[in-house]
């Protein structure tokens, strides 16, 4: 599938970018990308002197907060924005519907792409220290860093180059980036979500019929603790390492529904890193050829 080729080819390049804030996966949210709460020398750095993050608050607040959130889904403490998100083409090679997320989409992802897409400042959240919109610092996802430089195969980028910076979903466009939003095949079964039905002439048994592994010795994800991966901890665990969601027309929720289940960014990625086995946060490795190794891709395709 064409879109799986261009997904393939932004992870590589993601995956050889600098380490900056490297960390073990599954070890959890501490000193991972996403702990805001003592990021002062990568993020501090990219703020053009502005203030780093360190103790603007608590490592939790920048996502969520117990009062005054603006949705109690989640008790999510960030703005959302207002942004429709498509691709720029509009089938798969197996006929399936490109969705669009929509404003108000309900699925987990909107909450990823609204920092994501470069719109929503990491420092901009719904109530901090009894302050409503406040906003702690004004660092967005792109910003060019002002002393930062990274490696890839062997050139090195300064702050002045043009390179990704985990910028997904800029301006709406979801271009070249793998589909969320839309039907997995669950237990090899045409299905609907988002309101997107499985394409015609999708091959359905190039997938994994439930890629959430039952026990630790049958197929699908969960890549058990080893002394390659001894962080992991999926084992036996059925929502380890590939995480789907269902949809019953009202509500998405974590979960597989026999023909209601679907694919949202955290179906393979895990922001809170417990369920993940490398530094991207991702559920499963970003290099392997093998679905036992935990080669992500693979713990849903059969290729």
């Amino acid at each position: 599938m064409k879109v799986l080729k261009s997904a393939l080819a932004v992870s590589m390049v993601l995956a050889t970018m600098g380490t900056a804030m490297a960390s073990t996966g599954g070890t959890g949210i501490t000193g991972t990308r996403h702990d805001y709460a003592t990021r002062t020398n990568y993020l501090g750095s990219q703020t053009g002197g502005r203030a780093g993050l360190a103790n603007s608050a608590g490592q939790c607040m920048y996502c969520h907060t117990p009062h005054s959130a603006t949705t109690t889904n989640l008790l999510w403490n960030k703005e959302l924005g207002n942004t429709s998100y498509t691709w720029d083409i509009s089938l798969t090679d197996g006929g399936t519907t490109f969705a669009t997320l929509a404003a108000g989409y309900k699925g987990p992802s909107v909450k990823c792409l609204a920092c994501h897409d470069g719109a929503v400042a990491i420092g901009d959240v719904a109530l901090a220290r009894g302050s409503l919109n406040a906003t702690l610092n004004s660092f967005k996802v792109g910003d060019i860093p002002t002393s930062y430089s990274t490696t890839i195969s062997t050139a090195t980028f300064t702050s002045t180059a043009q390179r990704p910076q985990f910028i997904i979903g800029s301006a709406g466009s979801l271009a070249g980036t793998h589909p969320i939003g839309m039907p997995y095949p669950l237990a090899n079964a045409v299905g609907t979500y988002n309101g997107v039905t499985t394409g015609g002439s999708v091959v359905l048994n190039e997938f994994q019929a439930n890629p959430h592994q039952i026990s630790s010795g049958s197929a699908g994800g969960g890549l058990a603790v080893s002394a390659s991966y001894p962080a992991a901890n999926g084992a036996g665990n059925q929502a380890a390492l590939i995480k789907l969601y269902q949809d019953n027309g009202t509500n998405i929720s974590a979960g597989t529904s026999a023909g209601l289940t679907g694919m949202e960014c955290s179906t393979c990625h895990d922001p809170h890193n417990k369920q993940t086995v490398d530094d991207w946060m991702l559920r499963g490795t970003n290099n392997g050829s093998t679905q036992a190794s935990g080669y992500i891709c693979l713990q849903c395709h059969i290729k």
